[in-house]
């Protein structure tokens, strides 16, 4: 039943096995690259921000690492076929035939969403909506091109929430400002040695 469900919803996003042209070369390029938006979002953060700013985009990072950590476990535990080897798709971006649950693109991109949703960056507090969207988008497009189920990408959100959560939790933030302290010195450190040698 639950199988049934998976390939059903996969069969009415997927591509069809003829699919050629601009449309598959346009959702190839939201699949595979987009996701470089991700850490450049948290550079500008560390770049341009304000102390709240720098902690969320640590925070954010947190997130991600323990959200991909559980990802993997669970993709190491748990082996789900990807609709191209169930006979379901073509493989159009030539994936590796590696487990399919949950999807690490859709992990990295809702894990930094509900990050930054839970503990909101002084730039803005509505910033969380770009991951987000970025994290539709790009998990559209990698069920559509036949790597993924639609629920790998449910399973990838809940991860992401729950590494998010725990990461926004009291102890989550004492690490998280801890982390914050140590890359803030480090950053400042080159500048501050070459303030020394001119005095």
């Amino acid at each position: 039943m639950f199988e049934n469900v998976n390939h059903s919803l996969f069969l009415f996003v997927a591509l069809p096995y003829d699919a050629h042209g601009l449309p598959p070369f346009g959702i190839f390029v939201l699949a595979e690259w987009t996701i470089f938006a991700a850490p450049m979002l948290l550079v500008l953060l560390w770049l341009f921000g304000e102390r709240e700013d720098r902690l969320a985009a640590v925070g954010a990072c947190l997130s991600v690492a323990f959200a991909l950590a559980i990802a993997g476990a669970i993709a190491s535990a748990f082996f789900h076929p990807r609709p191209f080897m169930d006979g379901l798709s073509r493989n159009f971006l030539r994936h590796a035939g590696d487990s399919s649950f949950p999807s690490d693109h859709g992990t990295l991109l809702f894990a930094l969403a509900f990050s930054m949703l839970l503990t909101p960056p002084a730039m803005n507090r509505w910033l969380w909506l770009m991951p987000m969207g970025l994290a539709l988008t790009v998990s559209w497009a990698r069920v559509a091109l036949g790597v993924h189920y639609p629920f790998d990408i449910f399973g990838a959100a809940i991860v992401g929430l729950v590494a998010a959560s725990c990461i926004a939790s009291a102890r989550g933030r004492r690490l998280r400002d801890a982390v914050t302290g140590l890359a803030e010195r480090l950053y400042t450190l080159p500048m501050e040695l070459k303030r020394r040698r001119h005095r």
